[in-house]
């Protein structure tokens, strides 16, 4: 019997949050706008949960394919429904009505494998099913086949499968970690569904083929992509099948709908419809395609016969049987924890990636041109060598095993010569450098023994009271976060005042660790001052501290320059006697006229904003008070004295769980362009920010984009604004009532809107490396896909601007902030930051030697090896001459940069269990290890035997069959047992010659004397 019943109710949502645990299974629930989509998950109680069905994120045909998330979430829900699941579906008119694959398509290629199945899945069948072939697996949609080894990220998983098989049969199927890439749970089966909505096997692709062909003849113009191409066809995905369909015809029957405002919802859909058909303007063969494979018309919904209309008043689209007012509270709405979703993080600092051409510093021969990984078979076997080029085009060829000894330059690489084999220029050159760096770290340790001497006050805290705090966070601490709340609230304890810098990306959590350290500084009877460069970022910032800080009792308050005189001095009063605990202001609060009762902690936020008077005030609190700085790209003169050891750094590069970094475009500004990627963005529910620097020219660019873009509401902020006119206008884009906020770089520090992932720069060349950097920050930090495009005019393009625009582009991974710094010390010439002297070490050197100097020196000369320097004692034994297979072949990991890594691994490991973890985690992504690879863990195993006895030399003669160990120090040469080998020792060479050893004998023999065995550990 049919029921089409409409409730009248003010607060649809929360109707839907009262009624939730007695909705009908399954429901679909359509709601106006895809930015609503989240809202129900957060409103929704414990227990229910919701899968939301998206719409493509792109337009049809563009070059951009839908993103991984939204592929994920559609063909999940597909997947869930031909399993016969009932899930709640939240969904807007829009997607609902896209074609998608046929159920009956979906369930041929539904495979299920178990662990002793033949596996006849070959990579360009994978790619026919939707999936992207890559080296590393991180999302889904994903695979890699490497030798017996596949790795699959199946959309709807949480994390992909590697099946391991021998002879086409499954031996093992596990879980894997995207971000160690090691295995972490055993499977007895696993699921596979397509990749994407759109297949591409021969019967589908003749089909798209002969549809296009169609297409061509009917509107006489030629369509402009190609089929194979990549180029994304999901949103036409119709085109590729027989029978089309859409949801619906997976619903089984009796499925629940609930339309929320179907009006505005049809609305929507129209508008949507019409923006596309606008996109589709000049390509007609495409825009033919479109609208016969795109999806259906809103008439469906009208041949329902049974729904529910949840709405404010009588809508006009639906009709209804019955009809009843239902006024009921709604709901708080709760944020939840974040479930835990695997995202890879960057390191810190990347000395490791090395592309042919780059330029590359041996600590032995000094600056080289690297050229790339040549395979060498010889009379000592086979090996891969760094083949670097030097001056007058004298070549050195640097064994894998010694790729520790190599690294990338970064220095001035336009005045850098290239170093000569022949001589001892580059001798002189290290040491001249190395006496340099001791007289500057000098006196810089004299500069921070002041604040060694100086005694603080010990922060213990009240352990209580922190735990509720921590439980107050409504999201899940990262692994780095939490090492930097633990290392931040260590540093109260001490005695010493701390001076710590954490860097962290925009989004990455840096706030919480700033709020668990004013925290822990309040309950223990001080008051804490938080030092940010803007009014936004202090307005955000105060918002933040208060809803945290304030239901524990802690009294936040806001100094800026809208602070107006008669709050001024009641503020300034309160914070003199004691009344208020944390102040949060712009430099004003630097001013004389602001004292406290007994200040704690500083936390300067951004300290690479303020300026040169201000850090020397900062400069001066450093040796009274404990000072927490916080920045997502620390100028180089403050990433110089981190790196230094000569101040603490906590690094933050763990992205917050499902952040994806911003894809970002760097072009001539465009008005296509400008209102594409505005439009996209609003479509999929989102907001834009657009920046424009010159406050003059405000007015006539919000002009211009109202005339480009009518159908869009924007806002203009500005630090000249008045302070009720600013607020309203910023209040109102983050509540959502503004769909794209226009403005200066204003917003460059602290503005956290989720919902804001479009960011359009315009007149780009204009700002310097660190500035472009932050504002990339302000999108991206939700787990939605991120456009950021820096626009720039062609005619006032110089050098420097398009070297910055071009290592932006470069460095778009989440965790790139400090690259893009170091990538700073380059483009803006490291003199006037180190002073010259420096900036000449530096370049004749490269950072890294130069670090690895100024590391060392520091910890000699401040006495600092028991904290955080890495002293770790380098490997230098060498071994020469030995017949051996030492090279991971190409067959066993494809990737030459990933196999330079684990060489540089293998190079830098410093005992035998760092090796055996390795050798686990190979044989984990890769398979069974060969011959060779085994021979090169077994090389490095005895090179960490031999530098431990104190051998710096093991050389081989195969003339005189000899082997030759050339001892650090001549005391050692008694400790080796050689048994009933033949040896001579040579004291005045601290030597030891071992006769009569043939070759195949050789590494039987370095066993046994190294190891007192003989035998092979791997």
């Amino acid at each position: 019997m049919s029921k089409r019943e409409l409730i009248l109710s003010k607060d649809p949502i929360g109707w839907l949050s009262i009624n939730a645990k007695e909705l009908k299974r399954p429901t679909v629930i359509l709601l106006p706008a895809e930015k609503m989509l989240g809202r129900l998950e957060d409103v929704f109680p414990e227990g229910v949960t919701v899968d939301i069905f998206p719409s493509h994120d792109v337009f049809p045909f563009e070059e951009i394919g839908t993103s991984y998330s939204v592929k994920s979430a559609r063909l999940g829900v597909l997947r869930k429904l031909i399993q016969g699941q009932s899930p709640i579906i939240v969904t807007t008119m829009h997607s609902f009505l896209r074609k998608t694959i046929p159920p009956e398509i979906l369930g041929k290629y539904l495979l299920k494998f178990r662990v002793g199945d033949k596996f006849s899945l070959s990579a360009p069948l994978l790619q026919s099913l939707g999936y992207v072939r890559v080296f590393t697996v991180a999302e889904p949609s994903q695979f890699s086949i490497k030798g017996g080894i596949i790795d699959i990220f199946v959309p709807g998983d949480t994390e992909p499968v590697r099946i391991e098989i021998f002879d086409d049969v499954i031996e093992s199927i596990r879980r894997f970690d995207v971000i160690t890439q090691r295995s972490i749970a055993r499977l007895d089966n696993f699921e596979l569904i397509p990749g994407s909505e759109s297949l591409t096997h021969k019967k589908h692709l003749e089909l798209a083929e002969k549809r296009i062909n169609h297409a061509e003849r009917q509107t006489g113009k030629k369509i402009t992509f190609k089929l194979e191409s990549g180029i994304n066809l999901d949103t036409v995905s119709g085109m590729f099948y027989e029978s089309q369909s859409i949801l619906a015809d997976y619903l089984p029957e009796g499925t629940q709908y609930i339309f929320v405002e179907p009006d505005e919802a049809v609305n929507e859909f129209a508008r949507l419809e019409r923006e596309v058909i606008e996109m589709l303007e000049e390509k007609t063969a495409e825009r033919f395609l479109y609208k016969r494979f795109g999806g259906l018309s809103v008439e469906f919904f009208m041949k329902l016969r049974s729904y529910i209309i949840l709405a404010a008043r009588e809508p006009t689209f639906l009709d209804w049987d019955v009809v009843r007012a239902e006024e009921q509270k709604a709901p708080l709405i709760r944020k939840r924890k974040s479930k835990k979703v695997f995202t890879p993080s960057t390191p810190l600092i990347d000395w490791t990636e090395l592309e042919p051409g780059d330029l590359v510093v041996h600590k032995d021969y000094g600056i080289g041109r690297y050229q790339g990984v040549k395979t060498i078979t010889s009379a000592l076997g086979t090996r891969e060598y760094l083949a670097l080029e030097y001056r007058e085009g004298s070549k050195l060829y640097v064994p894998v095993e010694r790729v520790d000894r190599v690294h990338k330059y970064i220095g001035g690489e336009e005045s850098v010569q290239l170093n000569t084999l022949k001589g001892n220029h580059w001798a002189k050159q290290k040491k001249r450098v190395e006496e340099e760096v001791r007289r500057r770290v000098k006196e810089l340790a004299a500069l921070y023994a002041a604040r060694e001497r100086i005694r603080g006050v010990v922060l213990t805290g009240e352990s209580e009271l922190e735990e509720k705090l921590k439980e107050s966070f409504p999201y899940l601490e990262t692994e780095d976060q939490q090492k930097a709340i633990e290392e931040v609230l260590n540093d109260l304890a001490r005695e010493r005042p701390m001076d710590r810098l954490i860097s962290g990306d925009s989004g990455f959590g840096k706030t919480e660790v700033a709020i668990r350290a004013t925290f822990r500084t309040v309950v223990s009877g001080k008051q804490v001052a938080v030092l940010v460069p803007t009014t936004v970022l202090a307005r955000q910032h105060f918002e933040s501290f208060s809803s945290r800080l304030s239901p524990l009792g802690v009294s936040v308050k806001l100094l800026d320059r809208y602070t107006t005189g008669k709050e001024r001095e009641k503020l300034l009063g309160g914070l003199k006697k004691g009344l208020i605990d944390v102040v949060i202001g712009t430099h004003s609060l630097l001013s004389n006229a602001v004292k406290f009762y007994d200040l704690g902690l500083v936390i300067i936020d951004e300290e690479q904003l303020f300026g040169v008077m201000q850090k020397e005030h900062f400069k001066k609190l450093r040796l009274k008070v404990n000072v927490l700085s916080m920045s997502a790209t620390p100028i180089p003169r403050t990433l110089y004295m981190a790196l230094s050891g000569l101040r603490e750094l906590s690094v933050i590069t763990t992205p917050p769980a499902g952040r994806i970094a911003a894809e970002t475009y760097v072009g001539p500004k465009n008005e296509k362009l400008i209102r594409t990627a505005v439009l996209r963005e609003i479509n999929r529910g989102g907001q834009v920010i657009y920046v424009h620097n010159r406050v003059q020219e405000l007015d006539e660019l919000y002009e211009f984009l109202s005339g480009l873009l009518p159908e869009v509401t924007v806002g203009v902020a500005h630090g000249q604004m008045g302070k009720r006119k600013f607020e309203k206008i910023i209040g109102d884009f983050y509540s959502g009532d503004l769909d794209m906020l226009l403005c200066t770089t204003i917003i460059e520090s602290g503005v956290d809107i989720p919902n804001a992932n479009t960011l359009i720069v315009d007149d780009s060349q204009r700002y310097g490396l660190a500035q472009l950097y932050q504002l990339r920050g302000r999108v991206g930090r939700s787990n939605r896909r991120a456009f950021a495009y820096f626009l720039y005019d062609p005619k006032n393009l110089g050098p420097q601007s398009k070297e910055r625009l071009k290592a932006l582009k470069e460095f778009s991974g989440p965790g790139s902030g400090l690259k893009l710094a170091m990538r700073d010390m380059e483009i803006r010439g490291i003199g006037t930051l180190l002073g010259s002297e420096q900036s000449g070490n530096i370049s004749s050197v490269g950072l890294y030697l130069y670090h690895e100097m100024l590391e060392r020196a520091s910890a000699e000369i401040l006495n600092k090896s028991d904290e955080k320097i890495d002293t770790r004692e380098t490997v230098d034994t060498e071994m020469r001459g030995i017949y051996y297979d030492m090279v991971i072949p190409q067959e066993y990991v494809g990737d030459s940069i990933e196999r330079l890594k684990i060489y540089r691994r293998i190079a830098n490991a410093r005992d035998i269990s760092e090796l055996k973890e390795l050798l686990d985690e190979l044989i984990d992504r890769f398979g069974t290890p060969t011959k060779e690879v085994r021979s090169l863990f077994n090389a490095a195993r005895l090179r960490l035997a031999a530098h431990k006895k104190g051998i710096k030399l093991i050389e081989y003669d195969r003339d005189s069959e000899t082997i030759k160990l050339k001892f650090k120090d001549v005391k050692k040469l008694d400790e080796l047992t050689y048994g009933k080998l033949r040896v001579i020792f040579n004291e005045r060479e601290s030597s030891a010659f071992i006769y009569s050893v043939r070759p195949e004998r050789v590494m039987n023999v370095l066993n046994r004397i190294l190891s007192g065995d003989g035998k092979y550990d791997f």
